[in-house]
């Protein structure tokens, strides 16, 4: 710190006094947290983050918290039986965490240290259930406020930003069996897109959101899907959605192959593959997304590899780049078995077949192979059905609207659209994965595809 930040420092230290805040950690319960004049105070981001961490429903164990400030998160984690340790690069935040800590009486349960992702030498515990941390902003009525240290604490790191610094961390040190729990302002603050996490392999389920000011604040749960558990493979194969049904009926059950001769896409069209593309299936358990209609599941399917990829979706299952189809995705039930297989093929380069030419990865994403490829599309439908994780899943009615977001966005372009030989216009997506659509006369609910065309 310069001269001038040290001063405002001891100043802030000394002429202000320590204030007394009230957390509630439930209805029930509260703590009484005594606050230094330059830590961050528990407010609304720390009541969302906690109730975003009530949704998921691990057994206590070992919970690692990133800036715990004054040890709102860490104490209330404790009082459920968790064993904290909690990190801070501010003295003063780790000193108020241990005395708050000790007068709640579960100091026995919450180590607290002077540390934190950035600072040479730290490494994130290997042995960790959860690792939380509120993603450090600086609210603008804060501004001026604080102490120096404390400010630096509380504004994102200038050049990529902390949450892809952490993702650094997590990749590095294989934290395979982790949840992260990350509070996420990306609004105002690019730099905290859970996009990085997605398009690095890790699956994300929203757990909690409110409207701040202009602000959106989210608390989102990350994790490896199945939790590292590897796909099965094969060189060469007439098609994985047949070799899907040998799968284990248990767990995050998916297989890709380099090869695919004999693919097969909606009622029992050919799927053409090449050397290269991504070819992948995964079986799910009824039992697991009962609460799905199939058609809302197949286009949510599509929104959520979209929203991965930055492609677009044609309803109900075609991903398109710039007006060309770049992939598809197929459901076949078997209810002998219980389970629904799903079926993504990917092609990696531009092509043209029977006179259509089709779009490749490589001239809408980064020039990646199709092991790196599958693992952004496991994470964007492990999001959805990954039962690994004991963290509640979305409800339908976000995916419907997500799904509506992304169907847009072609409708949006100047397609022309018709139904049974009528020009429509689409505007709005069931429950059950149906387009509502218009014409000049009639009012239509698209469940058949077979009567829907688009024209770029």
């Amino acid at each position: 710190m310069s001269t001038s930040e040290i001063s405002r420092e001891i100043e802030y230290t000394s002429s202000e006094q320590s204030k007394v805040h009230d957390f509630n950690i439930n209805d029930k319960n509260s703590i009484k947290l005594i606050v230094p004049p330059t830590v961050y105070p528990p407010r609304r981001d720390t009541k969302l983050l906690l109730k975003g961490l009530n949704r998921i429903k691990l057994k206590p164990g070992h919970l690692v918290e990133i800036g715990c400030g004054s040890g709102a998160i860490s104490i209330a984690k404790a009082m459920e039986g968790w064993n904290v340790t909690a990190f801070d690069v501010n003295p003063l935040a780790v000193v108020a965490t241990k005395g708050n800590s000790q007068a709640a009486g579960v100091n026995d349960r919450v180590a607290v240290e002077e540390g934190g992702v950035g600072e040479e030498n730290w490494s994130l515990p290997t042995n960790a259930d959860l690792v939380v941390w509120n993603l450090p902003y600086l609210s603008p009525d804060f501004e001026n406020m604080l102490g120096p240290m404390e400010e630096a604490a509380l504004t994102d790191e200038r050049n990529r930003g902390w949450s892809e610094q952490l993702l650094d961390l997590a990749n590095v040190e294989s934290q395979c069996g982790t949840i992260f729990v990350l509070l996420m302002n990306s609004d105002s603050n690019p730099k905290n897109s859970p996009l990085t996490w997605l398009r690095k392999g890790w699956s994300k389920r929203s757990l909690a959101v409110e409207r701040v000011g202009d602000d959106t604040l989210e608390v989102i749960a990350f994790w490896r899907p199945g939790f590292g558990c590897e796909p099965a493979y094969l060189e060469e194969t007439k098609s994985t959605m047949d070799e899907a049904r040998n799968l284990p009926k248990c767990g995050w059950q998916r297989i890709r192959s380099g090869k695919q001769t004999s693919g097969r896409g909606r009622k029992g069209s050919i799927w053409h593959s090449n050397h290269g593309d991504m070819i992948a299936s995964w079986s799910v358990q009824l039992e697991e997304i009962n609460r799905w209609t199939p058609g809302l599941l197949q286009v949510s399917i599509g929104a959520s590899i979209c929203e991965a990829l930055g492609v677009q979706l044609k309803w109900p299952n075609d991903l398109y780049w710039q007006g060309k189809k770049c992939g598809g995705i197929l459901l076949e039930s078997s209810t002998y078995d219980g389970t629904i297989r799903i079926g993504v093929g990917l092609n990696k380069n531009t092509g043209e077949i029977d006179g259509v030419s089709y779009s490749g990865w490589n001239e809408y994403y980064s020039d990646i192979d199709s092991n790196e490829m599958f693992k952004i599309i496991d994470a964007a439908i492990g999001s959805i059905l990954d039962p690994t994780p004991l963290i509640e899943t979305s409800e339908n009615i976000l995916w419907q609207q997500k799904s509506w977001t992304k169907l847009s966005e072609l409708l949006s372009t100047g397609v022309v659209v018709r139904f049974e030989g009528n020009a429509v216009n689409i505007v709005g997506l069931r429950e059950t994965g149906n387009l509502r659509a218009y014409s000049d006369s009639s009012e239509y609910e698209i469940s058949d595809v077979d009567d829907f065309s688009v024209t770029f």
